[in-house]
């Protein structure tokens, strides 16, 4: 039997394009070169699909210079992914996708979509679950009703800001200070800060502005960040992992604590509140609403 052939796409024309190239060189490196051919596709921050020659061209950026154009088709008959260089037309079959998108036209159920219209299989959450885990205030609307605690919150709109005294007010009735400022969409704390007080508060809702129409205001919790993986859905169990706990660098896990501070660090197994993590493992279930569920509520 030969070889699969799986496709990365990463890149992508969010906020978190850089983000994404640094993930995807991890995915690649540890594919399974036995088991799978793997054709590398990056998309430009202008929107630009470009086939990649290799995991150096990921690496050192220079796939974006590259010549050879590389388009999903949506055609379910095909199931391919089509490389046009000048004149010469090539269709590549393709028997799954990993789309290592962050953020706005990757993780929101855009790509997913397509794939769904492609009929090719992929990696991570389906449509719904991408659509609701990206745009935060509807994560918070929809496990709400699921009865999940969380954060309070209040939503605010960009065209809301020209009363910006109006939504403070509003803002400071409802929560004391300190608070934290989320765009609705956006990742990896694009866009997030936290304010102390009132002249922070009108700062940080500006800057979240920039990144979505929706912004979200939270009360701050002091806790623990915990996050746990899981896999499956539709036929087949769904297998939560084990649990690991992120300890960032910083007053708060913003984007260069996350990315560029190399102090933050995630702890596998950590210590933990009388079983509170052993209830990881087989979660008996079934259909793909709960696989959707369990996407979105474990997504961050």
């Amino acid at each position: 039997m030969g070889k699969l052939q799986a496709a990365v796409i990463f890149g992508g024309q969010s906020s978190e394009h850089i983000v994404s190239c640094m993930s995807a060189v991890n995915v690649i490196e540890h594919i399974d070169r036995t088991r799978y051919d793997v054709l590398l596709v990056g998309i430009t921050e202008d929107g630009h699909w470009i086939k990649a020659d290799s995991l150096e061209d990921v690496k050192n950026g220079t796939w974006r210079d590259k010549t050879v154009s590389a388009l999903l088709l949506p055609d379910a008959t095909k199931k391919c992914i089509l490389l046009m260089d000048g004149d010469s037309v090539r269709e590549v079959r393709v028997d799954v996708v990993f789309p290592v998108l962050h953020g706005l036209y990757g993780e929101d159920g855009t790509i997913q979509g397509l794939l769904e219209l492609a009929k090719i299989p992929y990696v991570g959450c389906g449509v719904l679950s991408s659509a609701v885990s990206m745009d935060k205030l509807y994560t918070k609307i929809i496990v709400d009703d699921l009865g999940v605690r969380q954060a309070a919150y209040e939503a605010v709109y960009r065209e809301q800001l020209v009363h910006m005294e109006s939504v403070v007010e509003r803002v400071e009735k409802h929560f004391s200070y300190p608070v934290f400022i989320k765009p609705s969409n956006a990742g990896s704390s694009r866009g997030v800060t936290k304010a102390d007080d009132r002249q922070a508060l009108e700062a940080g809702l500006s800057e979240a502005a920039r990144h979505d129409r929706k912004i979200l205001v939270e009360e701050t919790i002091i806790g623990r960040e915990i996050e746990c993986a899981v896999f499956g859905g539709g036929l087949k169990e769904v297998v939560a992992s084990g649990v690991g706990e992120i300890l960032a660098a910083a007053e708060f896990y913003d984007f260069e604590a996350k990315y560029y501070n190399e102090e933050s660090r995630t702890v596998t197994d950590p210590e933990l509140p009388a079983g509170a993590a052993g209830r990881h493992g087989h979660i008996p279930c079934s259909g793909r609403l709960w696989a959707g569920q369990s996407g979105f509520l474990c997504k961050g």
